[in-house]
């Protein structure tokens, strides 16, 4: 593979959300009744630019995720984690981001 087919690889950390009957996002609960956090990384063809946790991207399955974390992933380590498609240029409300910051933090100890 040639050094222009890489890109730089960033590994995001998120939960799925889905709009309540106002139209805000939450947080989703699984079937289990539990939130829970999932990984994605950027592919190739990912669309739009990350600025910030609090931000929605798409899967490519068209699920809605909030980015509460992302960090730098290794080119050659990319294969463990599912690309997304695109990411939105819209926030979940900052009690939202708050919430799963605290789930972030929890899983995470």
């Amino acid at each position: 593979m040639g050094k222009k087919d890489k890109y730089d690889v960033q590994k995001f950390t998120g939960i799925p959300v889905e709009p309540d009957a106002s139209g805000k996002y939450q947080l989703k609960i699984d079937q289990k009744g539990e939130i829970k956090l999932h990984t994605w990384r950027t592919g190739k063809h990912t669309k739009g630019k990350y600025n910030h946790p609090g931000q929605l991207m798409l899967t490519e399955n068209n699920l809605t995720v909030v980015i509460l974390a992302a960090e730098p992933m290794a080119f050659k380590n990319r294969h463990s984690e599912t690309p997304l498609q695109r990411f939105l240029t819209i926030d979940v409300t900052d009690d939202v981001l708050q919430q799963g910051l605290a789930i972030l933090e929890e899983q995470y100890k």
